[in-house]
């Protein structure tokens, strides 16, 4: 039963470090469309209220980092489960992670519509800055599979 329990332990943090490097590569990609794109909508962009709309994505930004922390720290076990497979627990070990780089990404997303609507630079550096800081912080670490299994 150990083995099989670090046999998923170890595939489950395999498989969301994956994950983690794929995702934390995400914002240079939208670093060159910001930089190169000239904010090709930006006339629509000048019809908008970005002032409102940079408030709005700073805000879901900052109230994100809690949702995410409390989505990472609940209990992987349900109160009604008695015994769960490994396999089971890995897999929504490596889901809560996913969905948490999911909303981290999210920040990034929010500052790349942003400078393509062509408000400041500033925001979108902002906003990537705190989704790769969100990326660091929800990393996988091998303490959370620790703390599943034993």
């Amino acid at each position: 039963m150990e083995s099989e329990n670090h046999y998923w332990a170890r595939q489950a943090l395999k498989t969301t470090r994956i994950l983690w490097v794929a995702i934390l590569t995400a914002p240079i990609p939208a670093i060159i469309i910001c930089e190169f794109s000239q904010a090709p909508l930006a006339e629509m962009g000048s019809q908008l209220p970005l002032v409102g709309l940079r408030t709005a994505f700073y805000s879901l930004a900052i109230l994100l980092f809690p949702v995410m922390r409390l989505f990472r720290n609940r209990s992987l076990l349900r109160p009604s489960e008695k015994h769960v497979s490994a396999q089971r627990l890995a897999h929504r070990f490596t889901s809560r992670v996913f969905f948490s780089l999911l909303l981290a990404e999210l920040i990034l997303v929010m500052g790349l519509v942003l400078c393509l609507l062509g408000d400041h630079e500033f925001s979108f550096y902002l906003l990537t800055g705190l989704s790769v800081l969100a990326m660091i912080l929800y990393r996988p670490k091998p303490v959370e599979l620790t703390e599943v299994y034993s």
